[in-house]
């Protein structure tokens, strides 16, 4: 049997994306594509991506997608037509005018594979944003019912159902989503619970956030004013003394709500396609200066696909994360591990912090992630707050486990794009 046209060139390009030469795969993925291997097109779409979602590249990327679906309609067989599919409609998604080519798009992959719960789900997110509230849910239920594990769409109904939904209503809604499920109803309702209290607390912080912008505003000019009073009280050194140490307990009080309202105030993310090892190799390499006698760890699972997600974000996120593990083996030292691992069965990417410190009480736990609280002296309670918050704005979970005695972990998951995230073929499985 005579191999594919552009195979070779395609097998190359792989082999150079393996070894991290993405300009030289491009280059032998092009010359593939030109032959008319789709593959090779599709590594194409996905390598555009990898720039950004600015400039040019998702243009390119959407260019070399619908030429896939082109090639597919005038009859070149495709094994990967849906993935096609699923990554367009996940690049016309972005944008509000191109959203009904979203839905088409979706459409067209389901068609082929029907059992896609992240095609589902997808198709569901968009059809939310366009208004179709009942379509939604019901691509929600249908992704639940293909695969109750994955964990994007237990968000994204709770969000419709939180959003969308009148409180009196609700209780039907649970009525109905028991009878669909059957014997699973349990866990998909006690999941769907917890995601609607995380909810209702990102929506409580939202409401302080609003509130309190405006009282550090106040707070501000009265600070403009104090300082003012303390310019006019010179030559009368009980006065200005007096006033003066007013000035500066304004001054610290205003610092700490700022700082408060920064734990809260909602985050604008810009999603890129990152290499999560590479990510989380920076962290590490930043914790490391200031590690001291801390043992400081690294463990990284094989074949992590790539995330969505804001680097700046992510970094900050798992370096606070790091920097409250350093913290609680000070100064006595230990050991603390960055774990980085993928649980495709979950639909998720995890990362982990670990130390073997003293671990944290029980009763803390629960207001762990509250902005300002704090079980150390020196701490200020916002570095955890800061990354549940970027958790959160990436649909991620960020949570803690811990044993008094022996030590805590945080585990950060972020959702599997599958649409935009599958890595080209291994060289061990081109045979």
């Amino acid at each position: 049997m005579l191999p594919e046209p552009g195979e070779e060139e395609f097998r190359r390009g792989v082999a150079l994306l393996q070894a991290g030469q993405a300009g030289e795969a491009a280059g032998a993925f092009e010359l593939a594509a030109g032959a008319g291997h789709l593959e090779a097109r599709f590594q194409q779409a996905l390598l555009c991506v990898r720039q950004g979602r600015t400039g040019g590249g998702t243009r390119t990327a959407i260019a070399h997608l619908e030429s896939i679906l082109t090639a597919c309609d005038g009859g070149q067989p495709y094994a990967g037509e849906d993935r096609a599919c699923f990554a367009l409609g996940n690049l016309y998604a972005e944008e509000v005018q191109t959203r009904p080519l979203a839905i088409r798009a979706y459409r067209r992959g389901l068609a082929l594979n029907p059992l896609s719960a992240p095609g589902h789900d997808s198709l569901g997110l968009v059809l939310l944003e366009c208004g179709q509230a009942l379509g939604a849910l019901g691509e929600f239920k249908v992704a639940l019912q293909l695969d109750p594990n994955l964990a994007p769409p237990y968000v994204h109904l709770a969000r419709l159902l939180f959003y969308h939904v009148e409180p009196e209503a609700l209780a039907q809604e649970y009525t109905h989503i028991a009878e669909d499920f059957g014997p699973r109803a349990p866990q998909v309702l006690a999941r769907l619970s917890l995601e609607l209290m995380e909810l209702s607390r990102e929506q409580t912080y939202q409401g302080l956030y609003s509130k309190g912008h405006q009282l550090k505003n106040l707070m501000g000019l009265l600070g403009s004013r104090l300082r003012g009073l303390v310019r006019q009280a010179k030559g009368q050194p009980a006065l200005e003394a007096e006033m003066a140490e007013l000035a500066v307990e304004q001054e610290r009080l205003y610092g700490e709500w700022v700082k408060y309202l920064g734990a809260m105030k909602p985050e604008q993310v810009r999603l890129v396609l990152l290499d999560p090892a590479l990510v989380v190799e920076r962290v590490c390499a930043a914790l490391r200066l200031q590690a001291g006698a801390v043992g400081l760890h690294l463990r990284v699972q094989e074949e992590v696909p790539p995330v969505e997600a804001d680097e700046r974000l992510l970094r900050e996120a798992l370096f606070n994360l790091g920097l409250n593990g350093l913290e609680a083996l000070w100064p006595r030292g230990g050991n603390l591990t960055l774990s980085l691992g993928c649980d495709l069965d979950q639909g998720v990417v995890f990362f982990e912090v670990e130390d073997d410190g003293p671990g944290i009480h029980p009763e803390h736990l629960d207001h762990l992630f509250d902005p300002g609280f704090s079980t150390k002296e020196q701490g200020n309670g916002y570095g955890l707050s800061i990354a549940r918050r970027i958790a959160h704005a990436h649909h991620g979970e960020l949570r803690v486990k811990s044993r008094v005695g022996h030590g805590t972990v945080f585990r950060l998951d972020l959702p599997v794009n599958f649409e935009v995230s599958h890595s080209v073929v291994p060289l061990r499985a081109l045979g």
